[in-house]
């Protein structure tokens, strides 16, 4: 994805944490097409609402 992160970890969980999300924040929009079909969150609908995914091929 990139080079490697300096002054990383820097100790405090939180902003560890939120740098990491920021640079995978970054990577997914450049290319969302590339993360989305990963992930399929939404995987029940309400009765009467279409399906969001297409079904895999079989």
């Amino acid at each position: 994805m990139g080079a490697a992160l300096e002054d990383f970890p820097v100790g405090d969980d939180i902003e560890d944490a939120q740098r990491i999300n920021d640079i995978i924040e970054a990577e997914i929009r450049k290319s969302p097409e590339q993360y989305l079909w990963v992930h399929r969150r939404f995987k029940t609908q309400p009765e009467g609402k279409g399906l969001l995914y297409k079904k895999a091929p079989e």
